[in-house]
């Protein structure tokens, strides 16, 4: 009986024959391994996507959508009873967000009473959004003035207010950019740009409207009960 080893032929002392690997082999063998390098990279994109959108779930919005940033707060600035604003208190809500001024004679009115027809749509929905105003016009929009005006249009919509310097801070938090233009006889109005921001029910940026987004109240209020489902 004979008892090889890999180093030769036990009774000859011969060495045995290397195996020769075919191309086929070799090639076979790549082609395997590019495959399962290629099924564990699909697999780890698919956990990375999945846990993306399990943080920040894709919603479609007509807004043009924003960075999804903590939103700033309003620093220095208080609302209609002269309480500090604190986003604690608005979580779980959909808060749209907007900068004017009660003797806007245009855009702001016109602004108002679009949210107002979008929240009219929202249904049972509707105690979990938020309007917050601010005024770009602390001098003339007193806590009296400012209440009076929004509860024409929104009666629960939260006014805020403070000093001019805090205000304009606020504004550039929020990219609103605006300027007052003095008229005749001591008067003056303020041109602003009119966007509305909408923060998540997490207090994050979600998405911006101009006036023209908000035309069909359809819109609004269909991104807003998306934000409110998958927040």
């Amino acid at each position: 009986m004979r008892l090889a080893s890999c180093f030769g032929d036990a009774v000859t002392g011969q060495h045995a024959a290397p195996r020769q690997h075919r191309p086929s082999d070799v090639a076979a063998g790549w082609q395997g391994s590019a495959f399962r390098a290629v099924l564990v990279s699909l697999l780890l994109i698919g956990a990375l996507l999945g846990i993306s959108r399990l943080q920040h779930p894709m919603v479609r919005l007509h807004g043009t959508p924003l960075p999804t940033e903590r939103a700033p707060d309003f620093s220095g600035l208080v609302d209609t009873q002269g309480r500090p604003f604190s986003w604690r208190a608005e979580r779980g809500r959909a808060v749209l967000v907007f900068f004017g001024y009660t003797h806007c004679p245009d855009v702001c009115p016109l602004t108002l009473s679009a949210l107002s027809q979008s929240l009219e749509r929202m249904g049972r929905l509707r105690r979990n959004v938020r309007v917050i105003f601010v005024t770009l016009d602390p001098v003339r929009d007193t806590r009296a003035v400012l209440h009076a005006y929004l509860d024409a249009f929104i009666p629960d919509a939260v006014g805020l207010r403070g000093p001019l310097q805090d205000v304009a801070q606020s504004a550039r938090q929020w990219g609103i950019s605006w300027r007052r233009v003095n008229a005749t006889h001591g008067d003056y109005w303020i041109d602003h740009n009119a966007a509305v921001t909408l923060v998540g029910p997490r207090g994050h940026l979600r998405a911006r409207y101009g006036y023209g987004q908000l035309a069909d109240p359809a819109w609004l209020a269909a991104d807003l009960h998306a934000m409110l489902a998958r927040p």
